[in-house]
């Protein structure tokens, strides 16, 4: 990736660099890395890159539709979490022990 916004305040890091992803991991951040192999480039200019977000509020359970959070007033996770950087949520009571025989973990 070359040329993002690299917030990464475990690393205290926050400035234009590339990153190096090699076997799914980050091998490398600098402000050029020119000289790096990579099998492929991704231009990141006027994009923010950071390690995965947490949304500690969601409403999840997007199964029967019979409490007030849950159906038609939830999200499903899969299709609204990855694609905006969100790698681990925290549901904020959409289901609950009524719930029980229709939640399924895949």
């Amino acid at each position: 990736m070359r040329g993002g916004e690299v917030i990464d305040p475990k690393n205290h890091l926050h400035r234009i660099a590339d990153v190096a992803i090699r076997d799914h991991k980050i091998v490398a951040v600098a402000s050029d890395l020119a000289g790096y192999e990579a099998g492929r480039v991704i231009d990141a200019t006027g994009l923010i890159v950071t390690p995965g977000l947490i949304d500690i509020h969601v409403h999840v359970y997007a199964g029967t539709g019979r409490r007030a959070y849950d159906g038609d007033n939830s999200v499903y996770p899969d299709g609204f979490t990855f694609r905006s950087g969100v790698t681990t949520v925290a549901d904020a009571g959409s289901s609950g022990w009524k719930n029980f025989p229709t939640s399924r973990i895949a």
